[in-house]
Order: structure tokens, then C-alpha cells, then sequence
């Protein structure tokens, strides 16, 4: 069995690989000291010892319960975080070089309790949480200053760290709103503006994406969100995507436009790998659509009734200027969904079913960048595994 040191570096090295925490039996083939199995000391000589965290896998939304005993007392403040973020400092350090400064990250919750003897915190883990583990780390305040571990797992800014959390896949749940938009391709009405927005992140994992930033004191560009709204008739998506270089070349329906940058609207009804929509438009209003029997094969030439109309900011394919970047507003009657789909019309509030949205930003230099509503955890946004759970209000 490996070393909860072990344990910890090689989760926090990996992001995410799932890995419950587990007494010390060995340490590089020796057995370990008296107590190192379960003991952070800080400079201070205060010492944490008798951990106790769940060991069943954590939903995302309820909370994370952490109990242990302190030799003295002190406040201690208690955070859980997604695995990148928690080990930001190991990625971003090396050899001889200073502590980093680590982001802060807004899926990281803290709380602080003070005494002395045995301790208790609870913790929530905020909802949607799409990293496959959590980590645990303590800090030891001492007015403005805080006392480093120097013993047990830890960061090299002296955080320790605390044990590291299985959590339960949960895809991202969202919510459409009742009415009838204006579909120009602006979502600047009422409607849009009571619309609960979604930001998109990272495709794969989960991990907030900075577009635009090279660094990360860097500004980005904004987030790019989406809203969803229903009525009787048709379902409703209004998307904003910050860009400061427009591009598309493409000019004609069905074009290849996932070759270059695009907004994309996928339907799945539920989790099986058939029987959905894919709709997709560029900043340019070229728009693309398809219907699947099953997994990838399906029809790309069926032309459904969706529209897409879109609003730029900027000017298209002019590198030397610095665009804002575009909105879309998307109207995909119910028939089609019906149709090709396993949702069953008419439809009516309550009714809940799986959709995705992606974008695909492609700057002139640097890797293209994916983004989804609800990460795939595969490298496939025909999965619709951990697609988002749509829910239609009343």
C-alpha cells in the first residue's frame, strides 16, 4: 500500500485520479515512525493528529466533514478544493525556485474553528464539482501570519495536506426559463437578463478557462456563458462569447465550421449514445446541423428548422484589430427535438432532458481551446454521459 505521502503526489500530480485516504504502512520500503502515519506538526509545535475525514465518495452540493485533534490551542483553517488548484504551486515551482503565489479558485471552500483538544469542521462541496477527487488542506493562523507544517504531507508554502476525497461524477444540472425571446442573435432582453447564465469551462475536465491570458496576473476575456429558455412550441439557448479575434471563412449551410470557431448545441434527450441533434453556428451565421440514429452515425446532410442568428463585435478575419467578440441565440422547434430524440412532446414544465454546449476557439497562435457546459471526461462531445441535466420551469 502506498504512503499517504505517496497518495497525495501522485493525486495532486495526476488532477484527479481517484484515491481514498489510507493509513501509512510503508515509506520508500521502511516502516515509519511512531505516529507519522497521522501527525502534522507546524513550526509552532502544535501538532494535528487523529484525522478523520469520509470515507465514502462525496456529493457535490452536501458537506465534507472533517474532525482531528490539536495538541494546543489555535485557529485553524480548513479548505477543500479541486485537485489542480490545491497543487497549482507544485506545477507552477521547481527546483530552487520560490513559493509561488497560488490562485485563488472559486470552487474552493474554507471555514475556521479554533480550540484546543478535538476540533470538527464541516465543509461544503459546491455543486457543479466535476474534478474526480477533492483535497483537503489546513492551515495554522496565527494573527495576520500563519505557522507551516514541517512535518506529515504538505505543500512547499507549508500548507499541510490533509487527505484526498473520492467524489461522486455529478453532470452539471441547469434550468430553462419560461417565455419568448426576440431571436435576433442579441440576448439583451428581460427574459435573458432573468435567465439563470451558465459559464462554460474546460471540455474535458472541468477547469475554469482563461481565454486570452498568457499569464496569470493576465486579464482574460471574459467567460463564455449560456442560457436556456423554453415555450410551447421551442427550446431556447442564448450564448456569450467574448472574443478579441473573430474569425470564419466558411460561407455555406453545412459547411465543415467545427474546422474552425464555433458555437455548438448538442441533443440528446438522455444518456444513451443515439438518437440526437447536433446543431452548431460561427461567427459568421454559417450554420450546421445533423441528426444521429446512433453513436456518430447518422444523417449530416438533414437540414432541421433550427435558427441561429448572430451579432458581431468587431470585424471578421481582420487580425490587426482588437474585436469584443459574439452572441447567438438559438431556436430549435420541439418537433425536431421530438422527432429525433427520445423527449416526447408536448412537453411541460418539470420535464427534465440532457443537452450540452460547446465552443471552439481557435487563436492564431497556441493550441485550440474547448469548452463545454458540461465536461465530457472523454475527448468527445458526442458523449453524453456527463451531459447537463436541463429542467424546464414553470
Amino acid at each position: 500500500m502506498k504512503t499517504l505521502w505517496a497518495l497525495v503526489a501522485s493525486t495532486l500530480l495526476a488532477c484527479g485520479e481517484p484515491v481514498s485516504p489510507r493509513p501509512v504502512l510503508e515509506l520508500d520500503g521502511r516502516q515509519p515512525k511512531e505516529g507519522s502515519a497521522d501527525r502534522w506538526a507546524f513550526r509552532d509545535g502544535v501538532v494535528l493528529s487523529n484525522l478523520v475525514v469520509p470515507l465514502e465518495a462525496i456529493v457535490p452540493g452536501a458537506s465534507v466533514s472533517v474532525a482531528f485533534d490539536v495538541s494546543a490551542a489555535g485557529q485553524f483553517e480548513i479548505s477543500v478544493s479541486p485537485p489542480r488548484a490545491a497543487a497549482r504551486e507544485v506545477a507552477l515551482g521547481g527546483p530552487g525556485a520560490p513559493p509561488p503565489v497560488v490562485p485563488a479558485d472559486a470552487r474552493t471552500r474554507s471555514a475556521r474553528v479554533e480550540g484546543t483538544g478535538r476540533l470538527q469542521v464541516e465543509i461544503p462541496l459546491v455543486a457543479p464539482w466535476h474534478p474526480k477527487t477533492a483535497v483537503v488542506t489546513v492551515r495554522r493562523i496565527r494573527g495576520t501570519r500563519t505557522s507551516p507544517v514541517l512535518e506529515g504531507p504538505r505543500r512547499r508554502d507549508g500548507v499541510g495536506v490533509l487527505a484526498v476525497l473520492d467524489v461522486v461524477p455529478t453532470p452539471t444540472g441547469v434550468a430553462a426559463t419560461h417565455g419568448t425571446p426576440t431571436v435576433d442573435g442579441t440576448p439583451e432582453e428581460p427574459l435573458w437578463a432573468s435567465a439563470a447564465r451558465s459559464p462554460l469551462v474546460d471540455s474535458l475536465g472541468g477547469e475554469p478557462v482563461r481565454l486570452g491570458a498568457t499569464r496569470e496576473d493576465a486579464p482574460d476575456w471574459g467567460a463564455t456563458q449560456v442560457a436556456f429558455a423554453w415555450d410551447e412550441t421551442h427550446l431556447y439557448v442564448a450564448a456569450w462569447l467574448p472574443d478579441h479575434d473573430l474569425r470564419g471563412t466558411y460561407t455555406e449551410r453545412d459547411d465543415p465550421i467545427w474546422k474552425q470557431e464555433v458555437f455548438e448545441l448538442f441533443v440528446f434527450g438522455d444518456e444513451r449514445r443515439a438518437d440526437y441533434l447536433e446543431l452548431q453556428v460561427s461567427p459568421r451565421g454559417v450554420q450546421f446541423d445533423a441528426r444521429f440514429e446512433r453513436y456518430r452515425k447518422g444523417d449530416e446532410a438533414w437540414n432541421g428548422a433550427f435558427i441561429a442568428p448572430v451579432a458581431v463585435r468587431g470585424t471578421l478575419e481582420a487580425p490587426g484589430d482588437r474585436d469584443e467578440g459574439w452572441t447567438t441565440e438559438f431556436a430549435v422547434p420541439w418537433s425536431d427535438i421530438c422527432d429525433h430524440t427520445e423527449v416526447e412532446c408536448p412537453v411541460a414544465a418539470g420535464m427534465t432532458l440532457r443537452v450540452n454546449a460547446f465552443r471552439l476557439e481557435r487563436p492564431r497562435k497556441g493550441p485550440t481551446v474547448g469548452l463545454a457546459l458540461s465536461p465530457t471526461r472523454v475527448p468527445d462531445f458526442h458523449a453524453p454521459e456527463n451531459s447537463a441535466v436541463l429542467e424546464l420551469l414553470p
